[in-house]
């Protein structure tokens, strides 16, 4: 599976709310899979990935929202202190955990989107 660095984070903050209903369904999907305690590989990417599938700002091989999902992936590799590579989905939830909820930067790195609100209000689950 290829993720975005910063969808590490609305993954964990995912409650069942999306853009529209297909993107809803598909992150269900995405997500349901990697709650289910199965070995996942995960491949991060700087770049679209198999959640933007059925993203409306899609376009193309970017989204309409470059610069601020740019920022973010950059901000989330940066505070893991990890290059974008495969990796074990329980590894990188780890990672998270410790390196972002643990020590505050989840607020710093996510402040700009559009979600934030909801997400300050939602327990992380992975």
């Amino acid at each position: 599976m290829t993720l975005r660095p910063h969808h590490l984070l609305c993954i964990g903050k995912f409650t069942g709310h999306g853009y529209d209903s297909a993107f809803t369904n598909h992150m269900t999907e995405i997500v349901s899979l990697l709650r289910s305690g199965e070995d996942v590989k995960v491949t991060l990417v700087r770049g679209v990935d198999d959640l933007c599938d059925k993203c409306p700002n899609r376009r193309g091989s970017l989204c309409s929202s470059q610069d601020k999902v740019t920022y973010l992936d950059a901000a989330v590799l940066d505070a893991l202190c990890i290059p974008a590579g495969t990796y074990d989905w329980a590894e990188l939830t780890e990672g998270v955990r410790e390196r972002i909820y643990g020590r505050g930067s989840f607020d710093l790195i996510c402040e700009s989107c559009e979600w934030f609100p909801l997400c300050c209000k939602t327990e992380t689950n992975y």
